[in-house]
């Protein structure tokens, strides 16, 4: 997502910058102010920024170790660009076949992806780190018939901390929340979420997924609260006006700055943010066929959870449940059996 609002530069990521100015040859001052930028901007939701530390990159890229290559995959990964960051990262891991963070983001991606059968083999190939391995399988399993036995280890996981190291809780407590989520279970999602958020409060991820919780729950005067200081992206904006809709409170200005963006992401064709588009025709302006459409190119993205309930709502809303046929299929063939996107449900509609 992105902000229209210029970030600023904190004086230690200006002083990296400086110094790439400085000496445009040095590999190392590049790498620490491409990792020191895309973390800013990932922290403002600020795909911009993120975007400038290719430009920091670019000049190696020729000639570019694992490092470089990596980083300029993660650049390319949160501008969605997911086909360009697995080439880089298929070539990180030619290079160097032991690089821990390469061989991660690209389970993580074939997750996103929902490839699950291609993550496996990364997560598995991170057994020499233990946690790590569990973790990223665990985040490929979600949504299968294997959740239970993931919710069984997770649990443990998390009521022994001293199985593994601090910084990975947060990710052990946000993966039982969306199993939470998957079965239907939102107050103990949203527990977990809070525990998330305590330990880790910029994680917007989390807030979105928390807010959605809120939203579906009746806790929307929560939402504005949730999200006072969270960047403006599209869907923190969204988010905002379903929780003033709900509470019937004014929000104008949100709504109109969504609609200038979704207006200027149509017009050129943009594909990025059609997630984020689809739930604003659908959800915001009530225009079904619009936010199918959407649906359907965000679909051809990225097959996460948010992307499967998005497509058979608006495939409903629509008056064409067939048009969700995709995700049947794609959860045929990588098994998932997530209840929250109720797919018997779907088969139901979709039978002659």
């Amino acid at each position: 997502a992105r902000v229209q609002s210029v970030q600023t530069y904190t004086d230690t990521l200006r002083a990296l910058l400086q110094a790439t100015r400085a000496d445009p040859a040095d590999r190392d001052a590049a790498k620490r102010a491409a990792r020191a930028t895309i973390d800013a901007g990932r922290d403002a939701g600020d795909s911009r920024m993120v975007g400038a530390a290719l430009g920091i990159l670019r000049p190696f890229l020729s000639d570019a170790d694992s490092e470089t290559l990596y980083l300029a995959a993660t650049a390319r990964q949160y501008q969605h660009d997911f086909s360009g960051a697995l080439k880089l990262l298929d070539q990180a891991l030619q290079m160097d076949p032991g690089d821990v963070n390469s061989r991660l983001s690209r389970a993580t991606i074939q997750t996103v992806l929902g490839r699950y059968d291609l993550a496996k083999p990364d997560c598995l190939a991170l057994q020499a780190i233990g946690p790590v391995a569990l973790l990223c399988q665990a985040t490929a399993l979600l949504m299968t018939a294997q959740a239970p036995a993931v919710a069984k280890r997770l649990g443990l996981m998390v009521a022994h901390p001293e199985l593994m190291d601090a910084a990975f809780q947060p990710w052990a407590l946000g993966l039982l929340a969306e199993l939470s989520q998957l079965n239907n279970d939102n107050a103990t999602a949203r527990d977990y979420l809070h525990q998330v958020l305590e330990l880790d409060p910029k994680s917007i991820r989390d807030r979105l997924i928390l807010a959605d919780l809120m939203l579906q729950d009746g806790l929307a005067n929560q939402v504005a609260q949730l999200l006072k200081d969270a960047p403006p992206t599209d869907s923190v904006l969204i988010r905002r006006v379903l929780a003033a809709e709900a509470l019937n409170t004014d929000s104008t200005a949100d709504r109109a700055e969504l609609a200038k963006r979704m207006q200027l992401n149509l017009d050129p064709g943009l594909t990025a943010h059609a997630r984020e588009e689809a739930r604003y025709f659908l959800q915001i302006v009530d225009d079904p066929a619009i936010a199918l459409e959407r649906a359907e190119v965000n679909w051809a993205l990225q097959h996460e959870y948010e992307d499967a309930r998005l497509l058979i709502d608006a495939a409903v809303a629509a008056g064409r449940p067939a048009a969700a046929k995709p995700v049947l299929d794609w959860a045929q063939q990588q098994g998932v059996t997530a209840p929250a996107l109720q797919l018997d449900a779907l088969v139901k509609r979709l039978a002659p």
